[in-house]
């Protein structure tokens, strides 16, 4: 009787963890998805000085919660997203507004694909 309960405590543990951790991933998508929706309304507009600097600070945002999302995400998705964003990076150098957006559009759904990908991931609860 006792191992049943303990077993059954592990568990529901297991099952809550899992769930917080897709509430987290999910938000870590959105938060990133407004912040590029952002950048991609001032590449729209043609302000390169202004977009860089979101750039800039989108990527620095990443870069700090990088430890945190490696232990959770598929590390090919963070790669996709570095990759995409100095892809984009280079593209408002150059001020390629077509290249730019096209990349912002990329950075996006992949993070739509990480949260569509791990909803509910049965890793994450076992």
């Amino acid at each position: 009787m006792r191992s049943t309960i303990i077993s059954l405590t592990w568990v529901l543990l297991f099952i809550f963890f899992g769930i917080y951790i897709d509430n987290k991933v999910e938000s870590f998508g959105t938060e990133y998805i407004d912040d590029i929706e952002a950048t991609y309304y001032v590449v729209h507009d043609g302000d390169w000085t202004k977009s860089d600097k979101m750039l800039d600070d989108l990527s620095k945002k990443l870069e700090t919660q990088r430890d945190l999302w490696l232990k959770v995400l598929n590390h090919q998705y963070y790669d996709d997203i570095q990759l995409e964003l100095n892809l984009v990076k280079n593209a408002i150098y150059c001020e390629n507004k077509i290249r730019a957006l096209e990349g912002l559009e990329k950075t996006k759904s992949i993070l739509l694909n990480i949260i569509d990908d791990e909803k509910c991931n049965l890793n994450y609860i076992f």
